[in-house]
């Protein structure tokens, strides 16, 4: 594999289906000792997730010494203990458009801001929709239906969640332009900016280390990966992936399921 890595300084994985196979609680013990032996070797790892930073496994914590985690789709970058460190938010208009065409629909609507994810809309419909049953994370949702003050101290939402069918959500998409909705494999949307992607949590941790998207190394599996994987100067995607972030990709790895971010870091000789 004709890969040059000498200049590798960062490493930027997405989390579910990439490092953490689907209904997995942890990495494998190989992939966990993989990332610290690159630590140790003077190389940043950070994860790039849709996930709210309460919503991250706990073992991520354990597993890695990372200080920063790009979380929301690139809207909020984190440090360890879940301050933002940059973030882009919605402005109010999309706010409350979003939340009058979710009580108009019983749509379940969940609120991604800077602490917490908040339901504005149908609780227990996006409960139903966004968490397995007996989620531990379910204590970590905060229903404020009822007022919708939340935004008044904590800030606009940086991200969004709705729980609803396609043909019910998609023309949403022409009320609000401004606004990409994004089909989800839980059966609902993933809502954000236009302007915001999961390359902007990475050109973060770029200013803080010092370092150009010529040092980083990425590992994806889904569409919203594509805009750093694709930036990076060596790209791969799993081969759990889609097609789309397998065409933006310079390598495929194995499956997630089979350790393809352990072995993609062996075979490059970063371990």
């Amino acid at each position: 594999m004709e890969k040059k890595t000498d200049n590798i300084r960062l490493i930027v994985c997405d989390v579910d289906n990439t490092i953490i196979p689907s209904r997995e609680a942890a990495m494998s013990r190989r992939l966990a000792a993989d990332f610290r032996k690159a630590m140790d070797k003077g190389i940043h790892v950070i994860v790039n997730t849709g996930r709210h930073h309460t919503f991250l496994q706990e073992s991520l914590f354990e597993d890695l010494p990372m200080d920063l985690n790009g979380t929301i789709n690139g809207a909020c970058t984190t440090d360890r203990s879940g301050n933002a460190i940059a973030q882009h938010p919605m402005n109010e208009a999309h706010m409350k458009a979003i939340t009058l065409l979710c009580l108009q629909y019983n749509v379940g609507l969940g609120f991604k801001f800077v602490d917490h994810i908040v339901t504005y809309a149908n609780h227990q419909k996006f409960i139903r929709g966004y968490l397995d049953t007996d989620s531990p994370w379910e204590d970590q949702i905060i229903d404020d239906t009822r007022h919708h003050l939340h935004h008044l101290t904590y800030g606009m939402p940086l991200g969004t969640f709705l729980v609803g069918g396609k043909n019910i959500v998609e023309p949403f998409v022409d009320v609000i332009p401004d606004l990409q909705f994004a089909w989800s494999y839980r059966g609902g949307f993933d809502v954000f900016l236009q302007t915001v992607d999961k390359s902007l949590t990475v050109e973060a941790a770029l200013e803080k280390y010092g370092l150009t998207w010529e040092n980083v190394l990425a590992f994806g599996d889904a569409g919203n990966d594509t805009p750093f994987v694709k930036k990076a100067a060596i790209g791969v995607a799993m081969a759990n992936g889609k097609d789309d972030i397998k065409n933006a990709a310079d390598i495929i790895a194995d499956d997630c399921r089979n350790d393809g971010v352990a072995k993609m870091l062996e075979e490059l000789g970063i371990v």
